[in-house]
């Protein structure tokens, strides 16, 4: 774990809202690939990721007519007052696949990668399985980040957990509380979060979000984006969080030992940048969107 450092991992699941585990929630999808198995869905998916449904349809020699595959969720962000993010549902998140190589011989066996390399060619005839966490009652732990760069040595719109954008313009910007509120999915972005000082120590910069998830343990590098706009004005700009088609719904700090400000003065939990949180997926295809409560003082 990478608590309070620049480190995001997509979402990892933790439990359930209906109870008990999260395992036994994860079913088979397919990833595009051609009947020669030349070409395949040209984008990598690593776990922790978020997918969507795909556009492209697969028929192999074990099913009758054409089946549906999946492809990463895209946040599509437009920066605007309020800044948008992609509506489209999320059918859940990626856990794995497998497939046979082009080279493989029949009694070769599949191979199980914790991500997609992006257009890999497999066997002639074979499908690619996908494992996918589709169940919307599953509760996730994210780190919270932004994709605004920072400037003259500090944060432009803070990775900081709550963001209630206090200092923006009238409603829709202007909220009371966070949890309970929605967020966006992002990934990349925060090209100058090294020039800034960590709070642990002020001699060791932030490192700054990696741009895709990691081909070495095939981890994600999604993150719940606490900010969005990368004007100067940014607080005019941020989006408005009760927005039903946001991908994710904030519950609460995660609750981990790890998960702490580091032991320095005037520090905690809410004002330590990158600290992780717990979400559910709030615009999932087999949930239904929801606008987060008011808050009463």
């Amino acid at each position: 774990m990478a608590y309070g450092t620049n480190a995001p991992f997509g979402l990892r699941p933790m439990n359930s809202l209906a109870g008990g585990s999260w395992t036994e929630k994860v079913n088979e999808y397919k990833i595009y690939a051609s009947a020669d198995g030349t070409s395949t869905y040209a984008v990598s998916l690593f776990t922790g990721d978020p997918v969507q449904w795909g556009t492209s349809v697969v028929n192999t020699p074990t099913t009758t007519g054409l089946v549906g595959t999946i492809a990463l969720y895209a946040p599509t962000f437009a920066d605007a007052t309020p800044s948008t993010f992609s509506t489209v549902p999320i059918l859940g998140i990626f856990m794995g696949c497998r497939y046979q190589a082009a080279n493989s011989v029949s009694s070769t066996p599949y191979i199980a990668s914790p991500y997609w390399p992006a257009s890999a060619q497999v066997k002639p005839g074979t499908a690619i399985i996908a494992y996918v966490l589709d169940d919307p009652n599953v509760i996730f732990d994210i780190q919270v980040s932004t994709h605004i760069a920072a400037a003259a040595n500090v944060f432009v719109g803070n990775p900081i957990f709550p963001n209630t954008n206090v200092t923006g313009a009238a409603s829709p910007f202007q909220y009371a509380g966070t949890f309970g509120r929605n967020f966006a999915l992002n990934v990349g972005g925060g090209a100058n979060f090294d020039t800034v000082p960590t709070l642990a120590d002020p001699t060791v910069n932030y490192t700054n979000n990696p741009a895709t998830g990691s081909t070495l343990t095939g981890q994600s590098a999604f993150y719940l984006d606490v900010d969005t706009s990368t004007a100067a004005a940014y607080n005019n700009h941020d989006y408005a969080k009760n927005v039903t088609t946001l991908p994710l719904k904030a519950i609460a700090y995660t609750l981990k030992p790890e998960n702490v400000a580091p032991p320095v003065a005037n520090a905690n939990i809410a004002t330590t940048p990158f600290i992780n949180v717990t979400v559910v997926i709030n615009n999932h295809v087999y949930g239904k969107g929801s606008t987060p409560p008011v808050y009463v003082a």
